[in-house]
């Protein structure tokens, strides 16, 4: 048989954690371990995590979310387990979630070695939109194109897609043997479509379970342009990504085409505002961010 155990990276977000617990206790098909990776919150999720015996519970600096998965990772398959399943703190698995990723695999032939189930909005009927090819040739596209939602399946129930968040996926002990543990030095972001392209690059199946389905309890922000620290790291890592999977040229010409809309966003958002007194620092802070991912070092220490 087997085992299966649950990753959950969490900071400062104790009630969606308590939530998110429950929903895995609750699953149909039982897990045989969850790991809670705490990022040094200070909001009382220690103590709660403190007295939660059924759980195994990591406390650590706060490296972002990509040092959690990291750890997380690394401490279930150093475990032992054969399916290790990912997910941030704010998402609630339906309690059918796990089965349904496991059956449809199995009415597939077991040929998949990652399995994503589908995040839907607590308060939207939007649907997420997993990429089924890799874009590392054309800078004026994402990284993931000709994407796939729920409601393109025919009779299916799963389907083939390359690219995941740290939402919900869930790899075989394969997948992690031979790509190894994902990037704790992006932070944020990107730092699972880094790890859906080594995934890829090393020959294994990515499948998108349509009837799995997890609430997405916080909605993504609103577009425009926020020049914040999360910026940065947008910046950065999508240059660090194309530096590691893609070519000198599509990562030249998609840093230059990403970040002269983001000046442009920057002047529209000043000339909204009616004063440019923040422009240079905005500017100089993309600056600084674009210069920081070609300069990183790509091979990890």
């Amino acid at each position: 048989m087997k085992t299966i155990a649950a990753v959950v990276v969490t900071y400062n977000r104790l009630t969606l954690l308590k939530d998110c617990i429950e929903s895995l206790r609750r699953q149909t098909k039982k897990l045989d371990a969850i790991f809670v990776i705490n990022n040094s919150s200070t909001d009382g999720t220690k103590d709660w995590l403190d007295t939660q015996t059924d759980l195994h519970v990591v406390h650590q600096e706060n490296g972002g979310g990509a040092l959690g998965f990291y750890r997380g990772m690394k401490e279930a398959y150093n475990k032992g387990f054969d399916w290790i399943w990912m997910m941030d703190d704010d998402v609630e698995p339906l309690t059918t979630c796990l089965e349904e990723m496991l059956e449809a695999n199995t009415e597939a032939g077991n040929v998949y070695d990652v399995l994503q189930p589908d995040r839907k909005f607590f308060n939207s009927d939007s649907e997420w939109r997993y990429g089924s090819e890799f874009n590392f040739r054309n800078p004026f596209k994402p990284e993931a194109i000709k994407p796939i939602k729920s409601s393109d399946f025919k009779n299916e129930r799963i389907r083939k897609i390359v690219s995941f968040p740290f939402e919900g996926p869930m790899f075989s002990r394969d997948v992690i043997e031979k790509v190894g543990f994902a990037d704790k030095r992006y932070f944020i972001l990107y730092d699972d479509t880094d790890y859906s392209a080594r995934v890829f690059k090393a020959g294994f199946k990515v499948g998108f379970a349509r009837n799995a389905v997890m609430i997405k309890k916080i909605n993504n922000p609103a577009m425009g342009i926020n020049v914040d620290w999360k910026l940065y790291y947008q910046i950065r890592n999508q240059i660090i990504l194309d530096r590691k999977h893609g070519t000198p040229y599509i990562t030249v010409s998609r840093a230059i085409v990403s970040n002269v809309k983001r000046v442009l966003a920057v002047v529209k958002l000043s000339v909204k505002k009616k004063t440019f007194s923040d422009f240079p620092k905005n500017v100089s802070a993309i600056a600084k961010a674009v210069s920081d991912g070609f300069r990183f070092e790509l091979a990890e220490q």
